[in-house]
């Protein structure tokens, strides 16, 4: 009798196991899980402080960033497309790790837009949104440390291209534009804060970034100051975009929601105005030199 409990103890223990397995995984399936890199999700948090992402509506102010505000927008837009399901944020790792997820269905899309290029390949996996960020919209300072002389001074392509650069080897937008500029001092690293981190230890003189709104356009990574070299900019090449995984349970439902809410967003300006309120799209650069402008 005691080995017929026992092994009836043991069919009843390995049921619940089992199912509960089943039910972490439906649970699982129907949340819309959005992958988001470490740093942008502290931001995020910390952004949106008490708010909602939904409540927002003014896009500047402490913490703003592009990459913050995709992810505001992005949930701002499937309200608009009627999508109800639960969100969840899911930590990853890097730029290409997350995009690899989205096609291999693990998570369902990422917060921020990723370029074209790195997306239209895999098409037959991936829904790709409409343009967030347009061709040529993408506009960056170039930014060194607060005590680099020779950088700071440095006003035209024939002295910035003596500089060492850092980017990522996976940030190919990013690389042809310098390689297209004329830069052969590049290193290589494969995340921002490392950049940060480079440039401040005087490994670097230089690394491409989106400018901030704030007075002197700096930007602070981990207490480091990072600032733009005043008078240029830089135009990075292509368009981003949102992925949405075509395997995911949620893909097609998630997809045509954000299609709607997207367009809805374009047509009443909001994109346009809250990349202008967080700085992507600056106000005060009219006047800088564009190193790169469109040939006609």
């Amino acid at each position: 009798m005691n080995i017929v409990l026992r092994r009836l103890t043991f069919l009843i223990m390995l049921a619940a196991i089992l199912l509960a397995a089943s039910s972490s995984y439906a649970q699982a399936q129907s949340t819309a899980s959005i992958a988001v890199l470490p740093d942008i999700h502290e931001d995020y948090r910390l952004f949106l402080g008490e708010r909602r992402a939904e409540d927002v509506t003014y896009y500047g102010g402490n913490h703003a960033r592009r990459d913050v505000i995709e992810l505001i927008l992005m949930q701002q837009a499937l309200k608009l497309g009627g999508f109800s399901q639960p969100l969840g944020f899911v930590d990853e790792e890097n730029y290409f790790r997350s995009i690899r997820n989205v096609i291999d269905g693990k998570t369902l899309t990422i917060s921020g837009t990723i370029w074209y290029e790195d997306l239209a390949e895999q098409k037959d996996r991936l829904h790709i949104s409409p343009p967030i960020v347009m061709n040529g919209q993408f506009i960056v300072g170039i930014y060194t440390s607060p005590q680099n002389q020779l950088a700071l001074a440095s006003k035209n392509l024939e002295q910035l291209t003596q500089l060492k650069v850092v980017t990522s080897s996976q940030w190919k937008p990013d690389l042809h534009t310098l390689r297209n500029l004329g830069f052969d001092k590049i290193m290589y690293t494969p995340n921002w804060v490392n950049m940060a981190r480079m440039v401040n230890a005087g490994r670097v003189d230089i690394a491409l970034s989106p400018f901030e709104m704030n007075k002197d356009k700096e930007i602070i990574v981990e207490g480091i100051r990072l600032i733009p070299i005043d008078g240029v900019k830089i135009a990075i090449q292509g368009s981003r975009h949102w992925p949405v995984s075509k395997s995911h349970p949620l893909g097609d439902e998630f997809y045509t929601a954000l299609v709607k809410g997207v367009t809805q967003m374009r047509r009443n300006g909001t994109i346009e105005r809250a990349y202008r309120e967080c700085g992507f799209f600056h106000p005060d650069l009219t006047e800088w030199k564009l190193l790169n402008p469109p040939s006609n």
